[in-house]
């Protein structure tokens, strides 16, 4: 089998590229920053990689971030700039946990900034870190939605059309990117927005909301995702209709808080999910 040539397929995108850390591109500020998307293996369709930005709709002052996106945000000649949502969901759980880490931050951050800044690099370096890593399937948004700009829908509907072999997949509550997305074959896109409210919720909540849906004739996936048919996504799709595109709206759990756990505060209805979830996945 022939070795891919990671560096000269950056350098056909106009990208450098090098080895270090697992790889990393030069940035058009001049700073070595790590890939777009990291990569997982998923058993049933080889390499995965997700891309993720900054969550929310508020908008950031150059004083109120870390010294290191401070940097960026100096280099790229702006004084502010908002995150990727067209609203905050109370209970997000990207409020939460590894999404509040440091690190994880700053870099959803500084990806907020080229795709807002720099959205002709985005494309070329997304597409030459899909074909170099041989990546087969996309989840665009761990993070993030695609309220930044027409433009970086836009370079989203270049990067499929360009890799028409690779999967991408994605939820978003952003109109534009809906209809956009609706005519590109490879893009499996599912709203975030059901006619019933946002699609999380308590288990009691869930239970309401797929009983409405399915009476009104809906296609409705529930994801396993904080019951034992928990996966990480990357290596899940053991029935998620969200990736095949054979639902209309996926349901999730909210992630425990202070405030709810799932399983402890309403074990019956926590146990109806699950049973649901069970046969879906048969």
């Amino acid at each position: 089998m022939t070795k891919i040539n990671k560096k000269a397929i950056f350098a056909e995108y106009g990208i450098e590229w090098r080895g270090k850390n697992g790889g990393q591109i030069l940035t058009p500020w001049g700073d070595w920053f790590s890939l777009l998307m990291p990569i997982g293996t998923n058993s049933k369709v080889g390499n995965a990689a997700t891309f993720s930005t900054k969550h929310g709709n508020k908008t950031y002052n150059i004083l109120e971030v870390s010294e290191k996106v401070r940097r960026v945000m100096e280099l790229s000649n702006i004084s502010s700039i908002k995150a990727s949502c067209p609203c905050h969901c109370k209970g997000c759980y990207c409020d939460n946990g590894f999404f509040n880490m440091p690190s994880v931050n700053d870099g959803n951050m500084i990806k907020l900034i080229i795709a807002t800044v720099y959205p002709d690099f985005l494309k070329r370096a997304l597409i030459a870190q899909i074909k170099a890593y041989d990546i087969k399937q996309v989840r665009i948004h761990a993070s993030g939605d695609f309220s930044i700009s027409d433009d970086y829908i836009n370079v989203w509907v270049d990067v499929a059309n360009t890799c028409p072999s690779v999967i991408f997949w994605t939820y978003t509550k952003d109109e534009k990117a809906l209809k956009a997305f609706k005519a590109v074959d490879n893009i499996k896109i599912t709203p975030s927005i059901t006619p019933y409210g946002f699609n999380f919720g308590t288990c009691s909540e869930l239970l309401v909301m797929y009983e409405k849906l399915t009476k009104d004739g809906y296609i409705v996936h529930i994801c396993g995702c904080g019951t034992p048919y928990e996966k990480h996504c990357s290596d899940c799709k053991h029935g998620c209709k969200a990736i095949d595109n054979e639902c209309d709206f996926v349901l999730f759990i909210k992630h425990s808080t202070k405030d709810y756990t799932a399983g402890k505060d309403d074990p019956m209805e926590y146990k109806a999910i699950c049973e649901i979830i069970a046969r879906q996945n048969n």
